[in-house]
């Protein structure tokens, strides 16, 4: 029954393995398909590994089996039983190296990353905001796509509780927040200097006029799109003025007012990359495609640049996404960092091995 529970458990962690870290949804329908790639950016914002949580709430077992009163195994030579059946006796011994074989490294590294962390970042208001927005996101998401209750999605992650869910993403909270300080201090001035005279721009002020089409539209529908947008076009070259011809295709097209955008503005690549290379009172000469359909931009005005000084937390910032995004196992580098620095021993050589064996293949 031991083994066949630790298969059972086993499994659960490689579906939530599989559900986090590889962050894909797969549905069967297209309708759902759609569904499931809008709520993936909510996903891929947080990250949650839960597949160590399994081993804490075994390592948890373990302590309650040993400490809880009127219980046995005070652990005096690890020889005491746990669980008995007839002549089978289960000892503590028994029990922690099948633990470690199993979920040890996980656990482990929860409980002394939480210890090192904790110290680096005291809980606030931010974090605590930030991970009951992570909480709600992951209940809707499990009630959406696979019909799951909170209380459900909890047991079957392993979690005995929502505060032990709760804490667990303030431990990957903390281990994000520790990740973007290893990279912070690794980013030089040239670094900043470079993306600042590259990338950055003074804000630029912009309407634009869409000719929508569907994610779901057909190649015919596309091209009467394009070919609307074009129309559009040729009739601000003939001299009619914006507004004019916003006013003469008011059915057929949506126009709106973007404002003063800056250089890291979340438009799409396309329209930032039209905006900024027109010239102030001027428009598309051909149509800009975007995920939303067809646009023709003008361009109405740009401020100075602004010094650097002024953007430099942006910049690091940036630079931090850029060096996360290259390198997919910059977080297990960085707490490795954090472990040696905090002179991590072990005791256990099967477990030092584990270890070893771990982080090798994140270097």
């Amino acid at each position: 029954m031991a083994k066949k529970e630790e298969n059972k458990k086993k499994n659960i962690k490689e579906e939530v393995k599989n559900n986090f870290r590889k962050e894909k949804i797969k549905k069967s329908s297209k309708n759902t398909d759609e569904k499931v790639m809008k709520f993936i950016g909510v996903v891929d914002k947080y990250r949650l590994a839960i597949y160590g949580v399994i081993g804490g709430v075994l390592a948890t077992l373990l302590v309650v089996i040993i400490i809880w009163p009127d219980r046995i195994a005070k652990l005096e030579d690890g020889k005491e039983p746990v669980a008995e059946i007839d002549d089978y006796i289960v000892t503590a011994d028994e029990l922690y190296e099948d633990m470690k074989q199993i979920y040890s490294i996980s656990s482990l590294l929860d409980k002394i990353d939480n210890k090192l962390l904790v110290e680096k970042y005291a809980e606030d208001d931010e974090m605590n905001d930030e991970v009951e927005k992570q909480a709600t996101n992951y209940y809707n998401m499990y009630k959406a796509y696979y019909g799951m209750e909170k209380e459900d999605f909890l047991s079957r992650n392993g979690f005995g509780s929502e505060k032990a869910f709760l804490e667990y993403l303030k431990l990957q909270y903390r281990r994000n927040k520790y990740t973007e300080d290893y990279i912070k201090e690794d980013i030089s001035d040239s670094e900043i200097e470079d993306y600042y005279e590259d990338k950055v721009y003074g804000d630029i002020n912009t309407k634009h006029i869409l000719v929508k089409v569907d994610s779901n539209a057909s190649d015919e529908e596309k091209k009467e799109a394009e070919d609307k947008a074009k129309e559009i076009i040729s009739k601000l070259n003939e001299g009619k003025t914006f507004d004019e011809v916003k006013e003469e295709y008011k059915e057929d097209i949506t126009y709106e007012e973007l404002g003063y955008k800056s250089y890291n503005a979340s438009l799409e690549s396309a329209y930032m990359e039209e905006m900024q290379k027109l010239e102030n009172n001027s428009y598309s000469k051909t149509p800009v495609k975007t995920s939303y359909g067809y646009h023709i931009i003008y361009r109405i005005d740009q401020k100075e640049k602004p010094e650097l000084k002024d953007v430099k937390d942006e910049i690091i910032s940036a630079l931090v996404d850029a060096k996360k995004a290259a390198d997919e196992n910059v977080q297990y580098k960085a707490l490795d960092n954090m472990r040696n620095e905090a002179n991590l021993k072990f005791s256990d050589t099967v477990l030092e091995d584990k270890y070893n064996i771990y982080i090798s293949q994140y270097k």
